[in-house]
């Protein structure tokens, strides 16, 4: 048949036959070739697939043009899908970044053009009070941001990260500690200061004020149980150090704290002892 078919190819071009129109059921039927018997092609045998299911599509089966437009759908949607998602306690979520701040710090996620980007990719100038993000090119750089911020911040103790694939962090240290942010940019929607939450974990106190709150929290317990508070503690030691000194009138006696008023009650004219 491959011979037949060469020896007539060689002859010319064969006749143009119309093309049967399409149906559901089975393929076009192909051109007939002068002199060759015709072939009527086998029935589909395959089961429909019902349009309620979508056929599972790379982009590789599809023309060049639809590949381009489907990675670039997807490129858009990696950038910028999961914004809502983000961290914006204390802050706001905008189209292509989140916000969020506690006393102490702000941090700042931006989605990027492209989920390939690199570190190595970014420049990030951070400033006491200006922000600039610039992507690197072949022969120059493309500003991706610049904006100044809300308030002060210190660069020195800032930093940045890449998230690959999804987003670029950067955590600003608050150039005031305590002061909340009604936004992040200079210009930009602005959060009501009522609903920010002051709420402080006791991590985010420096070691001082920790210290505090311990002494604070282990008094009031003290008191609950009716025992001397840190402070009243203190004071015993020095008291029982004071018992048996020379000249004291209890010295060569057993240290009593019943006759020790460590309170600040004392009647007019009289001493705590």
């Amino acid at each position: 048949l491959v011979k037949v078919f060469k020896k007539y190819e060689c002859m010319g071009s064969p006749a143009t036959v119309p093309r049967s129109p399409p149906s559901n059921n089975h393929p076009p039927t192909p051109p007939a070739t002068p002199g060759l018997p015709s072939v009527t092609p086998r029935p589909n045998t395959v089961t429909p697939v019902p349009s309620s299911v979508t056929p599972n599509v790379t982009a590789g089966q599809l023309p060049a043009q639809q590949q381009q437009q489907l990675i670039e759908a997807m490129e858009q949607i990696q950038g910028d899908w999961s914004t809502s998602n983000w961290d914006h306690h204390n802050g706001g979520v905008t189209e292509h970044y989140a916000w969020s701040q506690t006393a102490q710090d702000v941090e700042l996620k931006m989605a990027l053009p492209n989920p390939n980007i690199k570190a190595s990719d970014l420049k990030i100038d951070i400033k006491p009070y200006n922000l600039k993000i610039q992507l690197k090119q072949e022969s120059d750089l493309q500003t991706l941001l610049e904006e100044k911020l809300h308030s002060l911040v210190k660069p020195e103790e800032s930093m940045w990260s890449l998230l690959k694939g999804e987003c670029l962090q950067i955590n600003f240290e608050k150039g005031r500690d305590g002061y909340w942010w009604t936004t992040l940019f200079e210009g930009g929607h602005e959060i009501k200061l009522d609903s920010i939450d002051t709420t402080r974990h006791m991590h985010e106190f420096g070691q001082d004020e920790r210290a505090c709150v311990q002494k604070l929290m282990f008094d009031q317990q003290q008191k609950m149980l009716g025992q001397p508070t840190s402070d009243e503690l203190t004071t015993e030691e020095v008291l029982k150090k004071a018992w048996n000194a020379e000249g004291s009138p209890f010295a060569g006696t057993e240290y009593d704290r019943s006759k020790i008023n460590l309170s600040n009650d004392f009647p007019p004219g009289t001493s705590g002892t």
